[in-house]
């Protein structure tokens, strides 16, 4: 199955999101029973898949070679209106379900890290989501988190410059983060946190693996190169610059992931990055069509347009056995399918699908 394919019905090569676009069951709406199987390994017993699934990792694999599942915005739960929101599991649930990468949003006021979602406060403060983290490691200590930091709003009432804000944070937890500048194994990281650093500063406070050459919205994938060698490809196209429908820009979207997917297990070195981020919105005089919409899907007209989610999941199930697809970070992964997140962390062994449930 594929993310996208060639329909008849166009006759230019355009992107497709789905398993069969023309059959009445778009997008992939794959047999619950499917019987394609796989004859590798059989993981049925052991830790937890969702809570301590790292805990089947080797100590010596790099986390750049995994398939880890994470959120865009972690923190946005909070909110209710729909263009801030993009997800509906708060910090410690998304630990239990599996989520390993979280994308924090901050903003400085009264010198205090607050999170946020461009302008919008999220009544959160980082210290808070961080003790969800801390005490998550404390009772699954064979786990390790990758946490990126944005600052994301203009500085309100503050005297201290981000980076010092931050590092504060950190620094009064030493023991739970690792904040150098390469790419850790499974068993450096496991009970702590690796910074991704996407925050200018004073070199004092220069920590983490740097991806402050982030780029805004392109087009295409991009290639970040740090001063240590470490190499992160990203596709982060959240918003299409032409006014899109619903059913055309879930396929747009899922082009822009399905590329990215399609190539991260082609590459042999295991020390480059992937990231891919399935999130996107748009918001124009002509559609307005919120993160959870394109996330879980929604109506056009009549017709129901099977949403990221759903699409996603389908496209792993076809992609069995072990990939390395990268951090995969969503939008609102517990919605539309209740299997996404396990079927991501599956992407990591060799395993027989019919035994798969009993790690659930």
């Amino acid at each position: 199955m594929r993310l996208h394919e060639n329909t008849k019905r166009d006759s230019e090569e355009s992107w497709r999101v789905g398993m069969d676009l023309e059959k009445g069951d778009r997008y992939g709406a794959m047999n619950e029973h499917s019987d394609v199987t796989n004859t590798h390994e059989d993981v049925s017993s052991g830790p937890s898949l969702k809570e301590d699934w790292q805990g089947l990792i080797d100590d010596d694999a790099l986390l750049s070679s995994l398939t880890i599942p994470g959120t865009h915005d972690s923190a946005a739960f909070t909110h209710p209106w729909p263009f801030v929101a993009t997800q509906s599991m708060n910090i410690s649930q998304q630990l239990h379900a599996g989520i390993r990468y979280f994308d924090l949003r901050c903003g400085i006021r009264n010198d205090v890290a607050e999170m946020v979602h461009g302008p919008s406060l999220l009544g959160l403060q980082l210290h808070d989501v961080l003790n969800s983290m801390f005490e998550f490691l404390d009772s699954h200590p064979t786990e390790g988190l990758i946490v990126q930091i944005k600052e994301d709003r203009e500085p309100e009432k503050s005297t201290k410059h981000f980076s010092q804000v931050i590092w504060q944070n950190i620094s009064s937890n030493p023991d739970r983060w690792r904040t150098a500048n390469t790419t850790p194994t499974m068993g450096e990281l496991r009970g702590k946190i690796q910074l991704f650093r996407r925050y200018q500063g004073p070199r004092l406070f220069s920590f983490g693996i740097d991806v402050t050459q982030w780029r805004d919205n392109p087009d295409l994938p991009f290639t970040i190169f740090t001063t240590h060698d470490v190499q992160i490809t990203i596709q982060d196209h959240y918003s299409f610059s032409d006014p899109q429908p619903l059913p055309s820009l879930i396929i747009s979207k899922g082009g822009d992931v399905q590329r990215l997917l399609d190539r991260a297990p082609q590459d042999a070195d295991d020390s480059h990055w992937y990231m891919n981020f399935t999130s996107a919105f748009e918001f124009n005089l002509w559609y307005q069509i919120p993160p959870r919409t394109i996330a879980i899907g929604g109506y056009y007209g009549f017709r129901w347009e099977e949403g990221m989610n759903v699409r996603l999941r389908n496209y792993l199930r076809i992609h069995s056995g072990k990939h390395r697809f990268g951090i995969v970070a969503m939008d609102f992964p517990g919605a539309g399918t209740d299997d996404l997140i396990t079927t991501l962390i599956q992407s990591n062994f060799k395993y027989k699908v019919k035994y798969w449930p009993l790690l659930l």
